[in-house]
């Protein structure tokens, strides 16, 4: 019988992007096509993945036009297209226009406005709470609480974590002191920075929340592949051991350890299907050493910058999404157990910041018998200008921990 061919149509051009078209090369050997508002070093001089730019990709009436353009041409030369969306604005639109890009599309993502309830962190914490899902003690702030700041209560003590509940309109935000998520020492500094967010544009709500104590060891990420009948196919933990301190890239994390933790595995998969998730899902989460619990910080729609450290520790995310969607092949679910280490920056950057001796022992052994790599060292996919990219990277990585990285940064991660 004649193998289906199908063409995975990437939505973005970062090193998510990157790691999908990896992914799908490793496993099949495509080369993937991805499209972009604008171009973006990692998938650059590739020879796996295809950059096409166009500037108004992220309006949405464009976006609508230019994709179902893209699948009526492509789907002439293809069994099957793959639509996979590699950020959050992406996400909500694939989501948004599912009905319509199905007619050329495979689309793997949730309902709507299942979707909407949990890209925004307000409306996540309260879902969490219906599920009796762990997350931190949580207190909403509204524009109106923000107009008489001076008087806003805040029942937590101190340090306490700041974020808006809408990342992606938070994302044209902008004011000098702006991060992507706060931890504060004080009131005064809390009502400056609501203060700030709302004069600069933004009208969604705020989350203030308990702080959890313990460095970024302590934190944990949930790759998980939800079929479209909404079961759980393959879920795979990690233990970030470090993060990114630079102001608006805090809470990406940039080394990796895969891990296990069948209680946590019990939890989310409830949780998934009892929502009736469908497609790629990334949690974060933090470990509270106070009461032995795992605290659910956010779910995004979609695999993660990081997300390639599934595929590295032998659960490769295409393969989930091809043998479900363009094969239909099932599968019994998978729990992933295997360990090995993931890094996006320099061995000797890692060695140096990473907090905890213990998981720089135990990251050292696994360096030691080959366990480990990149997102972007790409044997297949490497070239001199790619090499020059990655150099340049490793050059700014060095020059960002020497600049944002103190102890104090390290141990107040997790927001």
């Amino acid at each position: 019988m004649e193998q289906l061919t199908f063409l995975p149509v990437l939505l973005g051009s970062d090193i998510n992007a990157y790691g999908m078209a990896r992914s799908f090369h490793e496993e099949y050997g495509v080369k993937s096509l991805a499209l972009a508002s604008f171009p973006l070093a990692p998938t650059r001089y590739s020879k796996i993945v295809t950059v096409q730019v166009h500037e108004s990709l992220a309006d949405p009436e464009a976006f609508l036009a230019i994709v179902l353009e893209q699948g009526k041409e492509l789907s002439t030369k293809h069994d099957k297209l793959v639509l996979v969306p590699c950020g959050d604005s992406y996400a909500e639109l694939v989501s948004r226009f599912q009905k319509e890009l199905s007619e050329f599309f495979i689309v793997a993502t949730p309902p709507h406005d299942l979707l909407e309830s949990l890209v925004n962190k307000a409306r996540f914490y309260e879902l969490c709470a219906a599920h009796g899902i762990a997350h931190p003690a949580t207190r909403i702030i509204t524009a109106q609480d923000a107009r008489d700041v001076d008087a806003l209560e805040i029942p937590f003590s101190f340090p306490v974590a700041l974020k808006p509940s809408d990342s992606v309109s938070y994302l044209d935000v902008k004011f000098e002191g702006r991060k992507k998520a706060y931890i504060l020492d004080s009131a005064d500094e809390v009502r400056h920075i609501v203060r700030e967010i709302y004069a600069h544009g933004y009208t969604d709500t705020l989350v203030l929340q308990e702080y959890i104590p313990g460095d970024d060891s302590h934190m944990r990420v949930l790759n998980a592949y939800v079929d479209a009948t909404s079961t759980v196919r393959m879920m795979c933990l990690g233990n970030p051991l470090l993060e990114d301190h630079a102001p608006d890239m805090v809470g990406n994390y940039t080394v990796i350890r895969s891990s296990s933790n069948q209680e946590v595995y019990a939890q989310i998969q409830k949780f998934l299907q009892g929502i009736g998730y469908v497609g790629f899902a990334n949690f974060d989460m933090k470990f509270d050493a106070r009461d032995g619990s795992y605290k659910l910080f956010e779910l995004n729609p979609r695999q993660g910058r990081s997300s390639f450290f599934v595929t590295l520790a032998g659960y490769n995310l295409a393969r989930y999404l091809v043998e479900d969607r363009v094969f239909g092949r099932q599968s019994t679910t998978v729990y992933g157990d295997h360990e090995s280490l993931w890094m996006q920056i320099p061995k000797r950057v890692f060695l140096k910041y990473v907090q905890s001796a213990d998981e720089k022992k135990r990251a050292q052994a696994l360096i030691r018998t080959g366990k480990w790599g990149t997102t972007l060292r790409y044997a297949k996919d490497m070239n001199l200008m790619r090499w020059l990219i990655l150099l340049r990277m490793d050059m700014r990585y060095f020059q960002s921990y020497r600049r944002y990285f103190t102890a104090r940064s390290a141990n107040t991660e997790g927001v």
